[in-house]
């Protein structure tokens, strides 16, 4: 990795606020305490574990055990290196970091090379639509479907020439390699002749940007009868087909601040809502939705309209999207058009208010399966017709993880179908034990929430009340008579206290309690060490002053009256069974100790407080 200085670090850590950043991400972050908390946004669940603490500037999740400081929390959310989330809150906080490219690794610089070419190729194709002679075609196609220059500017579309070499001889001309130009999927490699040529050749460019606004692809509709009719950049080390959403990045203001999502299927769909306001719509690049797009969605959506073509095959991709939807936590509702119009047509010859009148008018999935089920089936229905559309339907129903959504859900389907409720509800419960039943969509590895990293097993209840007295006085640690690496039994504690040793002994270290000092200290720890550390940092500030914790100088004298006590206890048992003779000072010694326990009111915490090995 590059070296970028500490001091540069710092000043960006000084500069952002993560509780500002995360609830970009996070918009129900509420005030506890002196934390904030919420729903953790990388794994599933109902009751908030995800904190974030505003003194030292770092969140934790209790669920997942994932913390960290704002470049954690940035790399996390948008799958980001460390340079590249250095580089993006740098430029939030107003910081230029310049980096020598000899600095870089090979890695790096090729996905420099690979952006740069990217952006050059994006910029060649834009010039060409609004300026060539030769693209007077396609441009008289956009004005035909109604779209504006405005619009078309802003999502930077273009042109590629049909001849195949014009892109190629350009970049050549800027200095790109060939090889570059093929791995970021715009050149090809004529096999026959074996030499490149344009990868778009006579089509329409739209660049699809990443959530951070960087083009790693383009979506292209060929002008000629040239098949395929659409086309995507090849998969590449920055794009990948399944995993973007176009309009996305364009639209992520309106996202979050609505939390919705309007999913249609086409760039033209997209274009056209953007032009006429609606501004949070994307679509999928041609593809089914997958469960990529769905994480994507729910990192900054709380539902999400799907807006299909009316035909079977419409209805069909629409149903295979909703249930992952659904199954993710996410509300979802199923737009249906008038007159199979699809929604590009719809704005233009209808206007907006007909669209927002069919999203209004938009139905929950088991509705709409509902609805598509009986129409295939043909009325009136028959019994067996019923039980076969109620066991589809009620399958659905069971993946949703609000009860009361769930009765309301029976209720519609009941009167719909014209059967009893209660047996319906007796159907569920059949489908939701069922041993086949599908298991919940997992936006992390199954079992996150509830796996204990091994370094939080290893630090015992009295060795964790002990670090946090020590970080309420790091200082504490200079001392040799205060406190030792003796008095830690745990190997995860014993780690974490000699880092505090070795941090305090640094003339150069960040102020105490500043959350510089706070991020600084967590990057020299071992991952596993951190999340303890982060831990107690939070389990500390939960505290009421009723439960304040005993002092530094207590728990120490505490922990080693606790450990005379647990060796004067193994030679008494020994003694008991006759493994060793009988000693009255150690007998005289364990009822002392005994005694100075009773003062202090340890004996009932003996086995809390028994460390690791004792």
């Amino acid at each position: 990795m590059a070296r970028i200085g500490q001091d540069q670090l710092e000043a960006i850590r000084q500069r952002v606020d993560i509780a500002e950043l995360v609830r970009e991400y996070v918009p129900d972050l509420k005030r506890a305490g002196r934390s904030l908390k919420a729903c953790c946004p990388f794994h599933q669940e109902k009751t908030p574990s995800f904190m974030v603490n505003l003194e030292k500037q770092i969140f934790h999740c209790f669920g997942c055990q994932e913390g960290g400081d704002a470049f954690a929390f940035l790399m996390k959310m948008e799958n980001l290196s460390f340079v590249e989330a250095i580089e993006k809150l740098a430029q939030r906080a107003g910081i230029t970091i310049a980096r020598p490219t000899q600095e870089l690794s090979a890695r790096e610089r090729e996905i420099v090379q690979l952006r740069s070419a990217l952006n050059f190729a994006q910029e060649f194709y834009q010039r060409l639509l609004a300026q060539s002679p030769e693209a007077q075609e396609p441009r008289r196609y956009l004005e035909s479907r109604g779209l504006s220059r405005e619009v078309r500017d802003r999502f930077g579309l273009g042109f590629a020439l049909p001849d195949g070499g014009s892109f190629l001889e350009a970049a050549l001309r800027k200095g790109f390699s060939p090889e570059i130009l093929s791995r970021a999927g715009l050149v090809t490699v004529v096999e026959k002749v074996g030499r490149y040529r344009d990868y778009f050749r006579g089509r329409i460019l739209y660049p699809i940007r990443n959530v951070r606004g960087e083009v790693a692809g383009f979506g292209a509709r060929a002008m000629a009868e040239a098949m395929p009719k659409y086309l995507n950049s090849p998969d590449t080390p920055l794009f990948t087909k399944g995993r973007v959403l176009y309009g996305l990045f364009e639209g992520l203001s309106d996202v979050r601040k609505s939390r919705r999502v309007i999913l249609l299927e086409g760039y033209m769909d997209v274009l056209a809502l953007h032009q006429f306001g609606l501004t949070n719509a994307c679509a999928p690049l041609g593809t089914a939705v997958t469960p990529d797009h769905v994480a994507l969605i729910k990192r900054y959506a709380e539902g999400v309209h799907l807006v299909f073509d009316p035909d079977d095959a419409g209805a069909a991709a629409a149903l295979r999207g909703a249930e992952l939807f659904l199954e993710s936590g996410l509300s979802v509702r199923i737009v249906t058009l008038p007159r199979g119009l699809d929604p590009d047509e719809l704005l233009h010859q209808e206007g907006r208010p007909t669209l927002e009148r069919a999203l209004q008018d938009s139905k929950d999935l088991p509705d709409f399966q509902t609805a598509v089920a009986v129409s295939r089936a043909g009325v009136p229905l028959s019994v067996e017709s019923k039980d076969r559309i109620a066991r589809s339907v009620l399958a659905t129903i069971a993946k949703a993880d609000s009860e009361v959504i769930k009765s309301e859900w029976l209720r519609r389907l009941a009167q719909r179908l014209g059967i009893d409720e209660e047996s319906l509800r007796f159907q569920l419960a059949r489908t939701s034990s069922a041993p086949g039943a599908r298991p919940p969509f997992q936006a992390a590895p199954a079992g996150a929430a509830s796996k204990i990293p091994p370094a939080q097993e290893a630090v015992s209840v009295f060795e964790r009340a002990l670090l946090k007295a020590l970080f309420q006085s790091p200082s504490a640690v200079l001392s040799e008579d205060a406190i030792g690496e003796e008095d830690f039994d745990g190997a995860a504690a014993r780690r974490i206290f000699s880092k505090l040793k070795e941090w305090m002994r640094n003339p150069s270290r960040q102020p105490q309690g500043s959350s510089s000092w706070s991020g600084a200290f967590l990057d020299g720890l071992d991952p596993e060490d951190a999340r303890v550390v982060r831990a107690l940092w939070f389990d500390a500030e939960r505290k009421s002053p009723a439960q304040e914790e005993r002092g530094l100088a207590d728990l120490v004298e505490d922990r080693r009256l606790l450990k005379r006590y647990w060796a004067l206890n193994a030679r008494i048992e020994e003694m008991q069974r006759g493994q060793a003779p009988r000693d009255p000072d150690a007998i005289r010694h364990y009822n002392e100790t005994l005694g100075r326990l009773n003062e202090r009111r340890l004996m009932d915490r003996l086995r809390d407080f028994r460390t690791v090995g004792a």
